[in-house]
């Protein structure tokens, strides 16, 4: 079990390295999520991420609320889908 907790704290460490020499850790937890999983996923949207078990937790709001700042904070982008003018598609521009 130690060497468990010893693990976990190792990537937090690591997590926290990483998220610092990319600029995001100003951002709250569900903001530096949906930035990694927009980065990990090219073209997604916002049902896409609501839509993934991770987020299962974060009400669709929420979601939306860290789409909006990081767009405002120039991290993520949006553009219109080509294909269903209702959706809009994500891209991570840090």
């Amino acid at each position: 079990m130690k060497s468990a907790i010893n693990k976990l704290f190792q990537l937090r460490k690591a997590l926290d390295e990483c998220e610092r020499e990319l600029g995001l850790n100003n951002l709250s937890e569900v903001e530096k999520a949906v930035a990694s999983f927009v980065s990990s996923n090219c073209c997604t949207t916002i049902t896409a991420i609501k839509n993934h078990p991770y987020f299962a937790k974060y009400s669709l709001s929420t979601i939306k609320r860290a789409v909006l700042s990081l767009q405002h904070q120039g991290i993520i982008s949006s553009e219109q889908s080509s294909t269903d003018r209702r959706e809009m598609n994500l891209e991570f521009m840090h």
